[in-house]
């Protein structure tokens, strides 16, 4: 994106990849690592086997993701349930 003195600027909200909604679903997550799971196979099947190997990283780099999204919901849940539990020890005083 170009500013006003004409120097180009990176627009950090579309290179953030958090923003990204695939980042908070899991569901999506799940569905894009079966996508190239599923191309993967159909590249080998086709006898390409450098394909096949670049579409089963693809699959890897997502399921990377899917697991730190898990780890972080994990943690935020139980983050969340000792705060409800020392609020009610509070409100008990």
């Amino acid at each position: 994106m170009k500013s006003n003195n004409g120097v180009y600027q990176l627009n950090s909200q579309k290179n953030n990849f958090s923003r990204n909604s695939t980042s908070k679903n899991p569901y999506n997550l799940e569905k894009i690592i079966e996508k190239y799971k599923n191309l993967a196979k159909e590249a080998l099947s086709g006898g390409d086997k450098i394909l096949h190997e670049s579409y089963l990283q693809h699959s890897d780099h997502f399921s990377r993701i899917l697991s730190e999204v898990n780890t972080l919901k994990t943690k935020n849940n139980i983050d969340d349930r000792s705060q409800v539990v020392e609020a009610s020890k509070n409100e008990n005083k």
